[in-house]
């Protein structure tokens, strides 16, 4: 298979036929039976935006440039040229707690219990990604995985004491250390829009002097319409943003799910995994500087002379860029190709945050997001399975069992 025939885009429109599509329908698989019902293919616009809706929906769109000259990109930035830059926690789940450095590209994630909870990640992590680079996927980014440090080797935590210390107030050490890419927190123009936007007036000035809320991820909540505003509690570390949220700003949301689809298509059938607990964010990329010479300018230069970037630094935090990133695989186990598979695939979809869309949706909106999802996660499934027929049947019954799930909450609801 060509790479151009390996190459997943998921965000055209209109969508991509699945290539089995008449062989689909000859055969009773129905896939238009997988869909919702709508009179129109697209979402309109509730209406114009004031300046704060425009410039917030401008930032989060995917790969807008945002520029910032903010003290925390100044930090970052002089951060590069220190030998020694003290760890500090930007996170925690159930698996671990995060430590990163001002100005470096990682993220140490050190176990809070010596289980194989962080092996699993780094073992997932590797496989999705390695699915994602076969298909060349691109349009969600999954942070590189460098390396694994089993806690019963202490040499590495010994040769980087800043790290154990930093780590000491709230792990046991020793402890298993995964490292991995940072995923560059969403810059402080959006930051301030998001704070203005959704935080509660009495807090608003706690929350932009909160130096936690510079690690901010926005979680896309396509699954809930849930979303408010001016709770009690306030935080930009993992933000979740709901899908009536979403729409109010006009962002794309029919390409975001159509990503998903492909994302997770990727994640069952070519990773075959059950993506149990992942987690879809808005983050930021950061310009690396690259002043790399062609061959002929580099053939001019007559004597060895400095090459690197005019600023002397090698990332560029003052602008970025919005991306679709998936991260956290330390839940994520490996499925069969059978019913039972996909029963484990539905299952870990069905106790997952809302990222992704729901079928049988009220509003005209939900339902177009459904389409697109379970369109695209189809179309990819179909590529990926092509050379095994006899298995085109599995990611249709997937679509299925999501539907299946939400008939059973809605009678639950009901009564």
């Amino acid at each position: 298979m060509s790479a151009n025939q390996r190459r997943l885009e998921s965000s055209s429109d209109p969508y991509p036929v699945s290539p089995t599509l008449e062989k689909d329908i000859a055969a009773n698989l129905h896939l238009y039976s997988l869909l919702s019902t709508v009179e129109q293919d697209n979402i309109q616009a509730s209406g114009e935006l004031g300046d704060l809706e425009q410039q917030l929906s401008r930032m989060l769109s995917l790969h807008s440039r945002v520029s910032t000259t903010s003290s925390n990109a100044q930090q970052h930035t002089a951060a590069q040229s220190q030998i020694i830059s003290a760890f500090k926690k930007i996170g925690a789940g159930a698996c671990g707690a995060i430590f990163a450095q001002d100005g470096k590209s990682f993220v140490f994630k050190l176990s809070k219990t010596n289980d194989e909870s962080l092996w699993n990640d780094y073992k997932m992590h590797t496989r999705t990604s390695s699915a994602f680079g076969k298909w060349e996927f691109t349009e969600i980014k999954i942070p590189e995985i460098y390396f694994f440090v089993p806690h019963d080797d202490p040499r590495y935590l010994e040769q980087n004491p800043e790290l154990a210390e930093g780590a000491s107030q709230v792990c046991n050490l020793p402890a298993n250390v995964l490292v991995s890419e940072r995923i560059p927190p969403l810059a402080k123009p959006t930051r301030k829009l998001l704070i203005e936007k959704y935080c509660a007036p009495r807090i608003k000035q706690a929350a932009l002097s909160d130096t936690a809320n510079r690690d901010c991820l926005v979680r896309p909540y396509l699954g809930s319409t849930q979303g408010k505003v001016g709770g009690l509690f306030f935080s930009l570390r993992n933000f979740k943003m709901h899908l009536n949220q979403m729409v109010d700003l006009q962002l794309d949301v029919k390409s975001i799910a159509s990503r998903m689809g492909t994302a997770m298509a990727i994640m069952h059938w070519e990773a075959r995994t059950d993506a149990r607990d992942v987690e879809f964010v808005f983050g930021s990329s950061s310009k690396k500087i690259s002043a790399r010479l062609s061959l002929e300018e580099l053939e001019k230069i007559q004597r060895p002379t400095y090459t690197g970037p005019p600023s002397y630094i090698t990332e560029d935090f003052f602008h970025r860029s919005t991306d679709l990133w998936l991260l956290d695989f330390n839940q994520v186990r490996t499925i069969t190709m059978d019913e039972a598979g996909v029963s484990q695939a539905v299952e870990a979809a069905r106790i997952n945050d809302p990222y992704l869309p729901k079928p049988l949706g009220d509003s005209s909106t939900e339902k177009i997001i459904w389409n697109a999802f379970a369109k695209h996660y189809i179309w990819a499934a179909d590529l990926i399975l092509a050379d095994s027929q006899e298995l085109l049947w599995l990611p249709r019954l997937f679509i299925r069992g999501l539907i299946e799930a939400q008939e059973q909450k809605k009678e639950r609801d009901s009564h």
